[in-house]
């Protein structure tokens, strides 16, 4: 995803989303290997400590971008014709 703000027409967004899928089946297969490597009594534990992690990763990520970066760019590219446009994609880099 940190070629977002890159993105110009459909196909540089249908590579970068064939990318991104490729990154998110890691996801999954992270949560089988988890499942086969700890036993029934703390299995449960372990898919939700490895899946909570990506998900409050993917929550702060959020927050951060949107609460303190997003502004930021724009006021730094408040000159320019559009400067939200300016800031969503830098940002995204």
């Amino acid at each position: 995803t940190a070629c977002t703000g890159l993105v110009s027409n459909a196909t540089n967004l249908a590579v970068l989303r064939l990318f991104i899928g490729f990154a998110g089946g890691t996801f999954v297969m992270c949560q089988y290997w988890t499942s086969r490597m700890f036993t029934k009594q703390v299995v449960g534990t372990a898919n939700a400590l490895v899946g909570g992690w990506g998900n409050l990763g993917g929550g702060v990520t959020q927050l951060v971008m949107g609460s303190a970066l997003f502004p930021l760019f724009k006021e730094i590219f408040k000159n320019e014709p559009n400067p939200a446009e300016f800031a969503w994609r830098w940002v995204s880099i």
